[in-house]
């Protein structure tokens, strides 16, 4: 046998041996899974396009009315659309709404040359999307929760290597911490924010802060498919001061 892998003791799991054929296929289990509906809840991917265009170009009333009978009436089948009226995409959207963490808006102050600074800032609560990944059917048979070590036979003997989150000592070290109670697992998130990454939310501009869930294998994690990176928030932009601009007050308040 090639590869070994050992559970965290308190999985009660014996260690696994396994040839090469038997490792591979094990790793190929861990495939994003499919989303046979991604429009949901609309009732159908046209009417979820229609949404993304007109959210984007800012239509206002008369101009979605206008559109949406331009639609019906020059329709050639390439793309359903049900809505009818503004009133029909504002009532889809709630319902979108209603099923996802919304956005919220934070007033950050903080003191600078005496003076008390406001920014806005966007944000998704991060448990609450955690929320939404762990009631997801289709994500639930991904998950790994236990620790474990990895290793391969080098001819010698077995040696360790990484290639996930739950394979790292210190998530062991975390789930022989906790409570000792039934099914007390680590929970990990991976939180990123790229100040060389701007990015527009309607008028408003700020540098992405993006989350992943560390349980869910690479495959699933760093696509872009359902269970993968979310932007939960945007980091403010100060104002450009070319008086301040190298003073060490400045940056840090940059």
């Amino acid at each position: 046998m090639e590869y070994k892998t050992v559970f965290h003791p308190h999985s009660n799991w014996p260690p696994l041996l396994q040839s090469f054929d038997e490792f591979c296929v094990n790793a190929k289990m861990f495939i994003p899974p499919t989303d046979n509906t991604p429009y949901h809840p609309f009732r159908a991917a046209g009417d979820f396009e229609f949404v993304e265009v007109a959210l984007a170009a800012s239509l206002n009333q008369a101009q979605v009315d206008k559109l949406l009978d331009l639609i019906s009436r020059v329709a050639q089948g390439t793309a359903q659309v049900t809505l009818k009226n503004n009133a029909e995409l504002r009532k889809a959207c709630d319902s979108a709404a209603a099923q996802l963490t919304l956005f919220r808006k934070y007033d950050v102050t903080t003191l600078y040359k005496k003076k008390m600074l406001t920014y806005e800032v966007f944000a998704r609560p991060v448990w609450e999307w955690a929320l939404d990944l762990l009631q997801n059917e289709l994500l639930a048979p991904h998950f790994v929760w236990d620790a474990q070590r990895l290793y391969k036979y080098s001819g010698e003997g077995f040696e360790r290597f990484y290639d996930e989150p739950w394979m790292a000592d210190r998530w062991s070290d975390i789930q022989s911490s906790l409570p000792d109670v039934e099914n007390a697992v680590p929970f990990g998130l991976i939180i990123y924010a790229d100040k060389t990454k701007l990015s527009s939310f309607g008028t408003a501009k700020g540098y992405l802060v993006v989350v992943w869930c560390a349980n869910l294998p690479v495959e699933i994690r760093n696509s872009h498919a359902i269970g993968g990176g979310c932007v939960v928030g945007w980091l403010p932009i100060v104002p450009e001061d070319p008086q301040e601009e190298g003073r060490l007050g400045y940056t840090n308040l940059k």
